[in-house]
């Protein structure tokens, strides 16, 4: 078999569980915003691995122009961002001078995205399609690994909320980097690392569901 469509069959199974289980749980009345959105992000995700099973096997490439289980990344990537922005981070911070260095020390995730970037795709013999397409991947990353690595170092004031979610902000941190890593793989065909990232992609996004469901227990107790 395509180790490739191996690789986005266990993905999507691994993330499709994810989305059963946070829709089981979440969505109800008065669901917690912020699992709603996690658990949109495992829908997503689903969503775009099923398209590029199809055009696997229906046209045998993902790589040769944009498609539509691209935007699965990306959507993905964005509710995990939409989750942490907001609300949540303003629970956390105040704004004020004692918390600036927790402001300050996350831009390290951002700034790595950006040096893998342009490592990795921008300064490379790759397609001008495939390093848009990497680019939009990264500007959103840059966006959620801020926050994920924000509210995973950031002192608790008040609520309980950033320390009963800080194993789902490191799964899904490394949950984000992955989604980098698989599309390097992908565009210099390393068959067996896409298949490798697609079975811990399987592992992580269930993880990160649990996670959050053990994270809105403890806060709502």
């Amino acid at each position: 078999m395509n180790l490739i469509l191996l690789a986005n069959i266990i993905a999507c199974a691994g993330a499709l569980g994810g989305f059963i289980y946070g829709g089981i749980r979440f969505f109800r009345p008065k669901s917690a915003v912020y699992a709603l959105m996690v658990t949109l992000a495992a829908g997503v995700t689903v969503f775009g691995r099923l398209y590029q099973i199809i055009r696997l096997v229906t046209v045998g490439d993902i790589m040769e122009r944009f498609h539509l289980g691209f935007l699965g990344t990306v959507g993905s990537l964005l509710f995990l961002f939409a989750a942490n922005f907001g609300l949540m981070d303003t629970l956390c911070d105040d704004k004020s001078k004692e918390l600036r260095k927790y402001r300050l020390i996350p831009l390290a995730a951002p700034a790595l995205v950006l040096v893998l970037y342009f490592a990795l795709f921008f300064f490379s013999d790759l397609t001008t399609l495939v390093k848009v397409a990497a680019g939009a991947a990264a500007l959103v990353l840059m966006l959620a690994s801020y926050y994920n690595l924000k509210h995973l170092i950031i002192p608790d004031v008040d609520f309980g909320v950033v320390r009963s979610l800080r194993q789902c902000n490191l799964l899904a941190l490394i949950h984000e980097f992955l989604c980098v890593a698989e599309i390097f793989t992908l565009t210099r065909n390393y068959t067996i690392g896409t298949l490798v990232i697609g079975i811990l992609s399987s592992i992580l996004m269930p993880l990160i569901i649990i996670a959050v469901d053990w994270g809105v227990k403890k806060w709502t107790t």
